[in-house]
């Protein structure tokens, strides 16, 4: 059966359907910092959701869970209903207290229970890969540089780590369907986990989108890598257009003698010598965000990433000390974008959890052949804070990213600063 195109796809989409240790890092004392001139600010923007997002979201993939994991077979090869959406949200519903309350020890094994899986798959699968697509818009020359590296090599290779059900695959697959210009002939998703059946669900999704699109179809290969994720990481010999590591460095950080194994991101970083580099998305949450924060600067003092701030995408505008990488303040953001689509919104609900911003923290290295060519002015600086006091008759106060430690401005009355702007200090 053929799917039906979303009613949300537009002349941009060119192809339409048709059928936890903490890191041992020595941390060097944190520098005063001095006063801050009156600064200017650039406006922030929201996400825009691709065409095909709808269309997958809403048409194929509850449909697809039903088939695979309803628990009688009377229900399958029905239209997902809304019975069914309030019998899949009892499960949605526990693997979000399990996410709330329980230690990572015992999340492990829950992509083995079927009842988790199908519950990850109708709400945190779009959740997430959400969070994908406002990083690869965000950062839309690392992608370019990702697609002019595939032209040279002659296969766009992805390589997913701690891939689950391929969530930044399919973040990616959705994302490059909304694009002006044609796919490679060659695209090769490389997913990476412990799970072999969560593995093979992302295998058959990415398979159904590829085939649905004449933009496409024909053009894209997966190739699974189950087991001992730095273990296999070793194994790859061919080079990596964009690699991505997704919700991992609590659970699948390669320690040596108490300090991060240099080895295999040393591998990584030269199989993606050139393309879009490595990026690292992590929850909100202050542990994986300084975690985050301090491999960077081992990355740095290693040797691993020149010291330079052409070695980042983002979110740093300087290859300095992270100034939050220990301590009571973390480096995470909200960016404006509700998710689009039906059954997302059912099950937002459900939780009483209705999105209206994405939160998450990052980290994105660029190639050493593909810098990034966007240097930050002198005075240019990242907001790490929304004002700090909520108190209406309170200066307004926010932090920026300095190395060493964040600085702090008061704003004026005109400034209307949060999380995650840039801005420029004086003239």
């Amino acid at each position: 059966m053929k799917p039906k195109a979303s009613r949300r796809q537009n002349s941009r989409d060119t192809g339409r359907p048709t059928g936890k240790k903490r890191l041992s890092v020595n941390l060097r004392p944190r520098n005063a910092r001095q006063e801050i001139p009156a600064p200017s600010e650039a406006p922030e923007a929201g996400v825009a959701f691709p065409p095909s997002w709808g269309w997958f979201f809403d048409d194929i993939l509850p449909g697809w869970v039903k088939d695979r994991y309803a628990p009688r077979e009377s229900w399958k090869g029905k239209p997902f209903s809304a019975e069914d959406g309030k019998f899949f949200l009892r499960g949605v519903r526990e693997l979000s207290d399990l996410f709330t309350d329980a230690r990572p020890k015992n999340l492990q094994d829950y992509l083995a229970h079927e009842k988790y899986r199908s519950s990850y798959l109708l709400y945190f699968l779009p959740l997430q890969a959400a969070k994908f697509v406002a990083l690869f818009s965000l950062h839309a020359k690392a992608v370019d540089a990702a697609l002019a590296q595939s032209k040279r090599s002659g296969v766009f290779r992805f390589v997913d780590l701690g891939a689950g059900p391929a969530t930044a695959s399919l973040a990616l697959l959705v994302h490059l369907l909304g694009r002006k210009e044609p796919l490679p002939e060659k695209i090769e998703f490389v997913l990476f986990d412990q799970n072999a059946t969560i593995l093979k669900d992302g295998e058959a999704l990415l398979r159904h989108v590829a085939e649905s699109f004449p933009k496409s179809r024909g053009r894209v290969s997966v190739r699974l890598q189950t087991g001992d994720l730095w273990k296999k990481v070793m194994t790859e010999k061919d080079p990596i257009s964009l690699s991505v590591f997704g919700h991992t460095v609590n659970e699948y950080l390669p320690l040596r003698e108490g300090r991060p194994d240099p080895r295999p991101f040393a591998h990584l970083f030269e199989l993606g010598r050139s393309g879009g580099g490595i990026l690292w998305a992590e929850p909100a949450a202050r542990a994986p965000s300084q975690t985050l924060s301090q491999l960077r600067d081992f990355f740095f003092e290693e040797g691993l990433v020149d010291a330079e701030p052409s070695r980042i995408w983002g979110p740093c505008l300087h290859a300095g000390r992270c100034p939050l990488a220990e301590g009571r303040d973390w480096c995470h953001f909200s960016i404006r974008g509700k998710i689009p689509g039906k059954w997302f919104g059912f099950f937002s609900r459900g939780l009483s959890k209705e999105k209206e911003w994405l939160k998450y923290s990052y980290l994105w290295i660029a190639a050493a052949e593909d810098p990034n060519p966007d240097r930050a002015a002198p005075n240019e600086r990242l907001v790490l804070t929304d004002p700090l006091s909520r108190d209406p008759r309170a200066k307004k106060d926010v932090l920026l990213c300095e190395p060493d430690a964040p600085g702090r401005h008061t704003l004026s009355p005109r400034e209307h600063w949060r999380r995650g702007m840039r801005v420029r200090l004086g003239k």
